[in-house]
């Protein structure tokens, strides 16, 4: 009975050493079937030693004690930090390139500077405008009787102010590309709660009498770092697998119920703006990082700023040439004249006024009426380098370039910070890789040493059974 004993414990030690070898050599199977599988986390088969059951303290074997999904909570968490940082300069990188790409200026346009910001050859644009207004008006002062340097000068006044209207409007656009991003941003976050929310109710179910959530967790993960990369979230795992995702401390996702973010459409300064708000209890979602957030502050603080610029370019420029030509004399004699139309004083309608469009003869040169005298021409033509913005401390030309020089610096910060942050953000993906990622010359190593315990095991059921054989046959 003893002998009869001893042969069934070596059969069932073969069996569980088949079990287990054929468990880690699925495990390795499938890491080596998903090694180029987007977030997938490498598994590991834990084998442990079955104690004695039987007198002589002969052990029982081997068996899978866990299966194990390779994962980093320190690493994981730096990733998400990273992505966090990472969409914020990203959208803030591609919003100002589309600032730029409006301005078709070269940096220091109209001066000796060399090296460009923009992409267009100098004496375009605004900058390119402005001097040639400016020139209109010294033309017009070399021959103050002249019909042909009044219809240079009406043309070029229209080209400013349609050069004005056509960068208002296409920061305007820009605007609203943006508050549209924005919408659709928020979008893609709620749609990622969910997917989040589902997996957490599934997660339990699956870890339920040992089971394993090991691609449901993988699956979370990835979700998790899209949502980090939009938005600056913090999470909390707890002991039956489920996270909590919050922001600003407040719950977007506990246990199966996802909080969506709700788009709230305002006004600020004039402009349609999308206000972000939490859908259960109506608060302001408070958004420090992430996509999201460089997407608000090139809407909320890029594109204002600039328009405000603009309009301040414009209403000087209206207050200081109507200032002379109000008190000048035009061939006819007349005079209290605005060249520009004195109420509309921003870059979205500044125009000429509708009496110097329909006469030629009204615009005024003369300072006294005499015939041929140039006196106000001149002194228009001279605000070229009058201090007349900024608190008067800047000329139009000079404001208007350090406007540029604004932009520039900071459209060369965000492509620098973007690509600082990318760079970091690989290199923690390289170092969670390295615990995670799936090597395939070590699987391969795996998978030979594992067969080979297999086939072992194998031999030990056989020349078990052949004894178990013999034994029955005396």
């Amino acid at each position: 009975m003893a002998v009869t004993s001893s042969i069934s414990q070596g059969i069932e030690i073969g069996r569980r050493a088949l079990e287990a070898q054929q468990a880690a050599l699925n495990a390795t199977s499938h890491n080596i079937a998903n090694a180029n599988t987007p977030g997938f986390s490498r598994r590991q088969v834990n084998l442990q030693s079955v104690g004695p059951g039987l007198r002589g303290g002969i052990g029982g074997g081997v068996d899978v004690a866990t299966v194990e999904r390779q994962h980093s909570r320190f690493l994981n968490a730096q990733v998400r930090m990273e992505k966090q940082v990472l969409g914020r300069w990203d959208a803030l990188e591609g919003s100002l390139q589309s600032v730029e790409l409006i301005f078709n200026e070269p940096a220091g346009a109209g001066s000796s500077e060399v090296g460009t910001v923009f992409n267009e050859p100098s004496g375009t644009g605004l900058s390119g405008s402005l001097s040639r207004f400016w020139n209109a008006w010294q033309d017009l002062a070399n021959v103050p009787e002249s019909g042909a340097a009044r219809a240079v000068l009406q043309q070029e006044g229209i080209f400013l102010t349609e050069m004005l209207h056509q960068y208002n409007d296409q920061l305007l656009e820009t605007h609203q590309e943006l508050n549209a991003s924005i919408i659709d941003e928020v979008d893609e976050i709620n749609e990622i709660l969910d997917q989040i929310a589902t997996i957490n109710r599934e997660i339990p179910r699956a870890n339920f009498e040992g089971g394993s959530a090991a691609d449901l967790e993988d699956a979370r993960d990835q979700l998790l770092e899209q949502l980090s990369f939009k938005v600056d979230i913090s999470t909390v795992e707890k002991a039956n697998g489920q996270v909590s995702v919050l922001l600003s401390g407040h719950n977007l996702v506990e246990l199966d119920r996802a909080v969506h973010l709700r788009v709230r459409q305002l006004s600020s300064g004039g402009l349609p703006v999308a206000r972000l708000s939490f859908a259960d209890d109506g608060t302001m979602a408070d958004i420090r990082e992430g996509r999201l957030q460089g997407l608000m502050q090139a809407r909320d603080e890029v594109i204002p700023g600039v328009i405000a610029s603009l309009d301040e370019i414009a209403a000087g420029m209206v207050e200081e040439v109507n200032l002379i030509h109000q008190k000048a004399f035009g061939l006819t004699g007349a005079t209290g004249l605005n060249f520009f139309e004195a109420d509309k004083v921003n870059a979205r309608n500044i125009s000429l006024d509708q009496t110097i469009l329909g006469d030629l003869n009204s615009i005024a040169a003369s300072a006294d009426g005499a015939p041929g005298d140039n006196g106000a021409a001149l002194a228009i033509s001279s605000l070229r380098n009058k201090q007349m913005l900024a608190g008067g401390t800047k000329t139009v030309d000079s404001f208007y370039h350090e406007l540029l020089g604004e932009v520039g610096a900071r459209s060369k910060e965000a492509q620098t910070m973007a690509r600082n942050h990318r760079l970091l953000d690989s290199q923690l993906e390289n170092r969670r890789e390295s615990v995670v990622g799936v090597s395939l010359n070590e699987e391969a190593a795996q998978l030979v040493l594992f067969q080979r315990a297999y086939q072992a095991a194998a031999r030990t059921v056989s020349i078990v059974d052949d004894l178990l054989e013999v034994t029955i046959n005396l």
